[in-house]
């Protein structure tokens, strides 16, 4: 075989070879074509057909987490938006924001899904209760203060719990996260150096503000900047208040200079009837 035979050989061999690779390629590109449309028509159908629609509220809506929000309510929120809508055109964040507008909701997270079958999980995380809110220290809470200094309504939400500190305020009072957190550590910082628990927070008046401990009540006057310095005199009276037992009516911390200590003139005359006292000469108000 000569030269030029070899040549027409060699540029058959590659022609074919051309070919077989252009009609591979042919066929990869209908296959793919094929697939693409059955995934097409199968994705269509499945729209079509499928139920992706909440129907029953029981079954198709999932909520966890809320220990004091009744489910109920908020099933019946979702069912408003949510029933009869396919879950792919549902919005979670409107349904959150929804959610976090109940009281006790701090945050509520949703999850959409459609398979096996179409289903809305709801995750709610609750606001802490830190104290209950009342009008007078006589009367029962109508409302829950909560750690970010939200109210929450009794008569609205009755499964949510009612701490036992008391803060004796007006109903529209208004709390921000820093003053509960601020009014939460003085609180501890008294019963740090009473040794009491604190029972009641009196803010009615806010110049003239009162906590009353197991046994003793103090009038803290004015919360301001020096409130701290002036707590940090109760380790010291501690012992000299006592002396007096239930004698006090209440112990004035609003003063920078002393510490009156206010007695109760019928526990003083009781006290006086059933034998002396330890300092006869005693007025109704002494510094310390």
């Amino acid at each position: 075989m000569n030269y030029a035979e070899r040549r027409r050989a060699w540029i058959k061999s590659r022609r074919e070879k051309r070919k077989a690779a252009r009609h591979a390629r042919i066929r990869r590109q209908v296959f793919r074509g094929a697939l693409l449309l059955f995934v097409m028509v199968l994705g269509t159908m499945g729209f079509c057909q499928l139920p992706w629609s909440l129907t029953d509220i029981d079954n198709d809506i999932v909520v966890r987490g809320n220990l004091y929000t009744p489910t109920e309510q908020i099933k019946k929120c979702l069912s408003a938006t949510c029933l009869y809508v396919p879950v792919y055109r549902l919005d979670p964040a409107r349904i959150e924001k929804s959610l976090e507008e109940f009281a006790p909701v701090k945050r509520a997270y949703v999850r959409r899904y459609g398979l096996p079958r179409p289903r809305l999980v709801v995750d709610v995380i609750e606001e802490f209760p830190w104290a209950s809110l009342t009008s007078s220290p006589e009367a029962k809470p109508h409302a829950v203060i909560a750690e970010s200094g939200r109210l929450i309504p009794v008569a609205r939400f009755p499964n949510y719990p009612r701490p036992a500190l008391t803060v004796c305020g007006s109903r529209a009072l208004s709390m921000e996260s820093d003053d509960v957190k601020q009014w939460g550590t003085w609180i501890g910082y008294i019963e740090a150096q009473t040794s009491e628990t604190v029972s009641n927070l009196d803010i009615r008046r806010p110049y003239d503000v009162r906590v009353k401990t197991t046994s003793t009540q103090f009038r803290l006057g004015v919360p301001d900047t020096t409130l701290t310095h002036r707590l940090g005199r109760l380790a010291s009276i501690m012992p000299e208040v006592k002396k007096y037992g239930d004698q006090i009516e209440y112990v004035d911390l609003a003063l920078d200079n002393n510490v009156p200590l206010k007695l109760s003139r019928e526990k003083v005359q009781e006290a006086r009837r059933k034998g002396p006292i330890a300092s006869s000469d005693r007025r109704s108000k002494e510094p310390i």
